[in-house]
């Protein structure tokens, strides 16, 4: 399983930075964020960006748009991922949690969903759901019904624990749809608090292990640290490393 690195996970810093952050860490890849250092539409930025991050090793194979199914033009999302040279666009469960979507809705959502996703295919691009409150992905089960009713092959999931339940909620919400989850994102929060990985590694482990059961999950990928620093990263990479060893 490739080691990988959200690049909102430092925000106020540069591209050039994260990079070297990320070559510091010995991660493999970085996870560019479509909102701040590689926005939508900006394919230069996006080629650039793709040849600084390839030249110190590390791929671009997602992604991390912020395209939701509400949206209109998803080309102009795909063609920033193609300029980045990724393979999968992490995308958005439209803007409401499931109790506030309605039956009539929801079939929208999933029509729009088929489209974007045979677009994507005609560029060889798969699509992955954030695992997120206030979508249509904010729990397992909405979650599973999303992607097999999108009947489509490169329609994926993210995964990610939820900060605000138990573990074994947790646990049994991975074992759910662990067959079509791609990638992990990687951090130990309780609620509102940051903590150090290592102080999860339990956890983390027994979710890596549900993962390779199926053996679909192919990136772990950090994503927030206690404290926006290098140090916070260095730790929690080593953590991850000795997780996946």
């Amino acid at each position: 399983m490739k080691k990988g690195l959200f690049s909102v996970t430092f925000r106020s810093l540069g591209r050039e930075e994260i990079i070297d952050y990320a070559k510091k860490a010995k991660l493999d890849s970085v996870l560019w964020g479509g909102d701040v250092h590689v926005p939508h539409g900006e394919l230069g930025l996006a080629k650039k960006t793709a040849a600084l991050s390839l030249e110190s090793g590390l791929d671009t194979d997602v992604y991390a748009s912020y395209y939701k199914l509400t949206d209109d033009g998803f080309d102009t999302v795909y063609d920033t991922a193609e300029a980045l040279g990724s393979r999968t666009v992490r995308i958005w469960a439209g803007t409401k949690g499931t109790d506030a979507v309605a039956e009539t809705e929801r079939r929208e959502l999933t029509e729009r969903l088929k489209r974007a996703a045979d677009a994507a295919k005609a560029r060889d691009l798969t699509l992955a759901f954030e695992y997120h409150g206030g979508t249509l992905t904010d729990n397992a089960e909405s979650a599973l019904r999303l992607v097999r009713e999108a009947e489509r092959e490169n329609v994926r999931l993210h995964w990610q624990p939820n900060q605000y339940r138990d573990f074994d909620f947790n646990v049994k919400a991975l074992e759910t749809v662990a067959p079509y989850v791609d990638a992990v994102h990687v951090f130990a929060w309780r609620g509102n608090e940051k903590f150090p990985l290592q102080t999860q590694e339990y956890e983390w482990k027994t979710y890596f292990d549900i993962l390779e059961k199926h053996g679909k999950c192919s990136l772990a990928a950090l994503e927030f640290v206690p404290v926006e620093c290098l140090s916070d990263l260095l730790r929690d990479a080593e953590t991850l490393d000795g997780l996946l060893r």
